[in-house]
């Protein structure tokens, strides 16, 4: 992270100016100063925010095989809904963050199912 020292005392420099300047009934030039100042701490906010943004989080590994392997089937309601090995995925709608892939052995549906 770039070290925001120098502009952060910049910032407090132009503060002192400005209230000197709003003490000796310099209105304008106070204003002016307070504008840059106002889009110097804009743009500062913004460049750390980008550095959070682009800081990576380490995402958790994906599980290696869901808790129940086998589940009753959505279509036929037999207990043949079998985990695919090797379909494990991403989820974004899911609570536990993970998907997998399900074939029926009875009657041949497939399907993504939440891994829990």
């Amino acid at each position: 992270m770039a070290d925001i020292t120098p502009r952060l005392k910049s910032v407090k420099e132009g503060i002192t100016k400005l209230v000197k300047l709003a003490g000796n009934d310099q209105a304008e030039a106070a204003r002016k100063l307070g504008k840059e100042l106002t889009e110097e701490l804009d743009q500062a906010m913004e460049e750390a925010s980008s550095l959070q943004d682009d800081t990576v989080r380490p995402q958790p590994a994906p599980p290696r095989a869901p808790r129940n392997e086998v589940e009753r089937c959505p279509v036929c309601s037999l207990r043949t809904f079998t985990f695919q090995k090797g379909t494990i995925r991403e989820c974004a709608d899911c609570e536990s963050g993970f998907e997998a892939l399900y074939h029926c052995l009875t009657c041949e549906h497939e399907g993504w199912h939440e891994i829990e």
